[in-house]
């Protein structure tokens, strides 16, 4: 009996000591490890709109992948290029089968350089492909008419270190892409031709260092990693004669924006604050991505990361075609981004402008009076998107406009509410119109040319749903290709970015009804283009090009228009 009681208070002690000294928590945690059992764990999504995340729910990162696909499979979707017209059918067919109205393609010109082909030639005869990188200003790579000869030389990164103990006078001049502008000097050196090869360093940024924006002769082309290996073998084991012939002319290039309708309701809005009576479906919404692409070598511009905001753009209408929409809402595709917004600018001046002597141009069939245009740009590398009032292309010293960021800050401040209306996930959407504490430029670390800016200069409202922060590494380069794409990343943008639409597109007090308007700055310009040829006149321009665009160019709205004799 002793040693009974004994054990019992023993036992006793050890419970107490468990409650009293050790936390019973930790021990609960670990007597449950030792006999391997685990309490059962459930994800609890707290949404105060389940209706409208069930939905975005359904788009997929495969269903971008699909489209990202099919816009990326041709070598180059540049304006003016096969897949670029590819791209505009494949938009086209997809219009049709989401089942939305009024499918409408409109066609306009604008100039592009047409890579006409190029190669080098051995003396053996064997070829290697090379293709023209975009012109320096108006000035393409095309060469001499039968070619031009010059020894090879293998130039690295194009440092006098390099270049040291080499001939450079009269060669063809093999550099690794990631040379900053080095090339420039070597030119002046005398090599005849650049060769560019992916060394590792092919980025945004060095792309940009490629071509300069005045029209300077220097030849310069994009040869295939492993043939620029066996060419470097060449040069190491003695020097080598080669052969270069290339062509790349400036064309007009026929060009189509695509849009189509999902109409709105047919019914009285709510009057609320509202002066008078409105329908629904008169309140027209216009959400627009581009759909081209854009590479330092023309050629070959898959355009991958470039796809992401058209791919979007048919998913949040596939959703919003099946979830219903109050307001009508008109999708639109645009080519010509890369080219002066040449596509939005030319829809503006087809359909919507707030200047008194361009509406009286409009036809009045044609005039499409939207209350919001909403511009989709996006890239794969982030789960985040961030509205933004302003970018980079009318605004190119990165200046902040007041009055253009309080009159859109209602929109923004709409879509955090949606945003968290929506989604538990706080960080997903990011106010870059109006963010406290900090700026637009915050956000953007690169220079981006965005849509909804050609809008906001003809006096629309106007706002963009872009990837923030992100610096784009691989796109306007050879490599934006899809399998250096982030569908997961990509797919949460696209799902907050359908999310926003299908709230604001029910929300009676979406539009900002303000009396603060925008100006229309837009002008239109006629003139004769001349030669300035001092065998006519020594002072004056008035040797007349004939047939230039019919000796007449204009400039209408804010078209960018250069004509090229």
């Amino acid at each position: 009996m002793p040693i009974k009681r004994a054990v019992l208070i023993a036992i006793a002690a050890l419970f107490l000591l468990s409650v009293t000294v050790i936390n019973p928590e930790r021990l609960s945690s670990r007597m449950e490890e030792a006999i391997g059992w685990k309490p059962l764990s459930e994800t609890v999504t707290n949404v105060s709109d389940p209706d409208v995340f069930d939905v975005v729910q359904r788009l997929s990162a495969d269903d971008l992948r699909a489209h990202i696909e099919a816009l990326s499979t041709h070598p180059s979707r540049v304006t003016g290029y096969p897949g670029a017209a590819a791209a505009a059918r494949y938009i086209e067919d997809q219009f049709r089968q989401i089942g939305l109205q009024d499918i409408t393609s409109e066609h306009f010109e604008l100039p592009v350089p047409m890579d006409k082909g190029a190669h080098l030639r051995l003396p053996s005869g064997q070829h290697y492909a090379l293709h023209a990188l975009w012109p320096n200003g108006v000035r393409t790579s095309t060469l001499p008419s039968g070619g031009i000869d010059g020894h090879l030389i293998d130039a690295g990164r194009g440092t006098l270190a390099e270049l040291d103990g080499q001939q450079v006078t009269g060669s063809i001049a093999l550099m690794a892409f990631g040379s900053g502008n080095n090339y420039v000097e070597v030119r002046a050196l005398g090599a005849r031709a650049i060769i560019f090869y992916d060394d590792g360093r092919v980025t945004r940024g060095e792309a940009a260092e490629k071509f300069l924006q005045v029209p300077v002769d220097i030849p310069r082309f994009w040869m295939a990693s492993e043939e620029a290996q066996a060419l470097r073998s060449q040069i190491e084991n003695g020097r080598t004669q080669v052969h270069l012939e290339a062509r790349m002319d400036w064309e007009q290039a026929t060009a189509r924006n695509i849009y189509a309708i999902l109409p709105g309701l047919d019914e009285d809005m709510p009057r609320g604050q509202r002066q008078q009576v409105q329908k629904w479906k008169d309140q027209v919404l216009v959400v627009q991505a581009h759909y081209d692409a854009m590479s330092v070598v023309p050629a070959l511009a898959p355009g991958a990361e470039s796809a992401s905001g058209i791919a979007t753009l048919l998913e949040t209408a596939r959703l919003l075609k099946e979830h219903g929409t109050r307001y009508t809402v008109l999708f639109l595709a645009t080519p010509g981004h890369f080219q002066g917004l040449a596509g939005i600018n030319d829809f503006l001046a087809r359909h919507a402008r707030k200047s008194t002597y361009f509406r009286e141009r409009i036809a009045e069939d044609a005039e499409i009076d939207f209350r919001l245009f909403i511009g989709l740009d996006l890239s794969s590398h982030s789960e985040q998107v961030a509205s933004f009032a302003m970018g980079t292309f009318y605004n190119s010293n990165w200046g902040n406009n007041d009055y253009l960021k309080n009159l859109m800050a209602p929109y923004s401040q709409h879509f955090a509410d949606y945003s968290a209306e929506v989604f538990s996930n706080a960080d997903r959407y990011i106010d870059a119109v109006a963010p406290v504490k900090r700026i637009w430029k915050n956000y953007m670390p690169v220079r981006l040319a965005l849509d909804s800016e050609a809008a906001v200069f003809v006096g629309k409202e106007a706002i963009s749903l872009v990837t923030p922060n992100q610096l784009r590494p691989l796109a306007d380069t050879p490599l934006d290709r899809i399998e250096f794409m982030d569908f997961d990343g990509l797919q949460e943008q696209a799902r907050t970015v359908a999310a926003l639409l299908l709230k604001a597109a029910a929300d009676p007090e979406f539009f900002n009804d303000t009396k603060l308007s925008l100006r229309d700055w837009g002008h239109s310009l006629e003139g004769y283009i001349y030669w300035f040829d001092r065998d006519v006149n020594f002072a004056v321009p008035k040797a007349p090009v004939a047939d230039a665009d019919r000796k007449s160019t204009r400039l209408n709205s804010s078209h960018q228009i250069i004509s090229y004799a």
